[in-house]
């Protein structure tokens, strides 16, 4: 596999590293059940082997109780007692409290007889000596010694089962060891095999290959959410480069114009003799080239000054009724002089969040737009009005309207309509004016949007909400109220 950066050691891979945790974990839980299962079998083996030894000795014990303190008679009972016993391998013996033997069968091993009862101790024990286990059982009355009962037998049979749970156990381990890591580094393959994609693709994306996209499954897990999220993150990347991409040629071009207009002019003015009246008629050429460039290169630095990433808020009280009442009448002679009626309307309105001279630019730009695409008897209604939390401001005209098809892109930078689908006389925008309309608005929080049907004017539409001041915010207000 192809690493983006270097190749990493195997074992620091995740693969690697989730094999491992794997199968250690796997093994642990392995190895604790097994030993559960041993020491649960031996101890339930032992238990039970406890249980028929009680039984068996309170048995013996009832029956030589009445017997008590005749010792030939109670010898006879053990005897008689002992030779039904005898056939499972158990043993038995009688004998006092200081150790002395007075009966024991011949199975009962020299260890077990000469091991000494528990001085004053009459309850029912259980005693292991070397390979024996027995169960002793004090009898005693009001005449005579108390006798001691020890029911007994060799705990090597137990032994011997519980071997053979281990040699059934240890295969089953040895299974399970071999097939732990195999099995997890499967699973591991399975679960980093989105996280290989996303590396591979991640690897293979140029700025010539900004389609390609993650894979993703059909399992609702943190995987694919993660190949979601990436392919949404490519999809606003490829879009960002598309846009910086059709920005920077669209750029080039609106500079090429007065750039080549610059050079042919001056060109000619050094390629022959001219007069006095020609070489000011270039030079006033290239002042108006020079003119187009640094408008130009502004509206480029206000763009990069109010965009999303690097424009600080603009967030000023600002009288919108006064900014677009005056910005109204520094277009009034051009209205008129074009024979269009412009006509100025506010109401009362609260103040907004802004900037006056960026705002001023604003209905600027879009009074300029609707002068130059309304036709000698429109007319252009500028009107400023309150709405809720807001400050509202329409600009309308009668002029050719806008394709359908081109408000999408209206905002777009340098965006032009396609001549070829345009109807007669309706609007081709271009340039950078709607663009840094639009910036500047949301930069001051607000928003922009523009109606418009072909042959039936246009209308812009500006909101930007009221002004509050940092201390009349609601947070600011609570905190004031809970200091008091």
């Amino acid at each position: 596999m192809r690493w983006p950066v270097t190749d990493p050691a195997a074992w620091t891979t995740l693969r690697a590293r989730l094999t491992i945790w794997n199968t250690g974990v796997v093994l642990l839980m392995t190895a604790t059940a097994l030993l559960a299962v041993w020491f649960g079998g031996r101890a339930a083996l032992y238990r039970e082997a406890d249980a028929v030894l009680r039984g068996t000795a309170r048995e013996v014990a009832i029956a030589i109780a009445d017997l008590h303190p005749d010792v030939d008679a109670v010898v006879d009972e053990m005897r008689r007692k002992a030779a039904g016993h005898e056939e499972r391998g158990w043993f038995t013996q009688l004998l006092i409290e200081d150790g002395t033997t007075l009966w024991k069968s011949d199975r009962c091993p020299q260890v077990v007889a000469e091991f000494p009862p528990t001085s004053g101790d009459r309850r029912e024990n259980i005693v292991q000596v070397g390979p024996f286990r027995y169960v002793r059982v004090a009898i005693e009355r009001a005449k005579g010694l108390p006798f001691h009962v020890r029911i007994g037998m060799s705990t090597e049979f137990l032994d011997d089962n519980i071997k053979a749970l281990v040699r059934l156990l240890v295969p089953v381990g040895a299974v399970i060891l071999l097939l732990t890591p195999l099995a997890g580094y499967w699973l591991a393959i399975r679960a980093t095999r989105p996280v290989a994609d996303i590396i591979r693709t991640a690897d293979r994306l140029r700025p010539t290959r900004l389609g390609d996209r993650l894979p993703v499954s059909n399992a609702q897990d943190e995987l694919a959410g993660l190949s979601l999220t990436i392919n949404r993150l490519l999809d606003q990347v490829a879009d960002h480069v598309e846009r910086q991409e059709r920005f920077v040629a669209d750029a080039a071009h609106e500079l090429r114009g007065p750039l080549a207009a610059i050079q042919s002019s001056l060109e000619v003015a050094m390629s022959q003799d001219r007069s006095a009246a020609e070489h000011r008629e270039t030079i006033d050429d290239v002042l108006e080239a020079t003119r187009s460039l640094s408008k130009v290169a502004n509206d480029l630095l206000l763009l990069a000054e109010t965009s999303d990433a690097a424009a600080p808020s603009l967030r000023e009280p600002v009288d919108l009724a006064l900014v677009a009442g005056q910005a109204a009448s520094m277009f009034a002679g051009v209205a008129e002089e074009r024979s269009v009626e412009l006509v100025f309307e506010a109401h009362e309105s609260p103040l907004v969040n802004g900037d006056a001279g960026r705002l001023q630019q604003v209905v600027g730009n879009v009074l300029d737009n609707a002068l130059r695409f309304t036709p000698p008897g429109g007319r252009i209604e500028v009107r400023v009005a309150p709405a809720a939390g807001e400050g509202l401001l329409t600009v309308s005209d009668t002029g050719s309207g806008i394709e359908a098809d081109d408000l999408e892109r209206i905002f777009d930078r340098f965006y032009k309509a396609d001549p070829a689908r345009s109807h007669a006389g309706t609007r081709r925008t271009g340039g950078l004016g709607l663009a840094i309309c639009k910036s500047i608005v949301e930069a001051c929080g607000g928003s922009i949007a523009i109606t418009s049907r072909p042959g039936a004017g246009t209308r812009v539409t500006v909101r930007l909400p009221v002004w509050r001041s940092p201390a009349n915010e609601p947070g600011m207000i609570a905190a004031r109220e809970a200091n008091r």
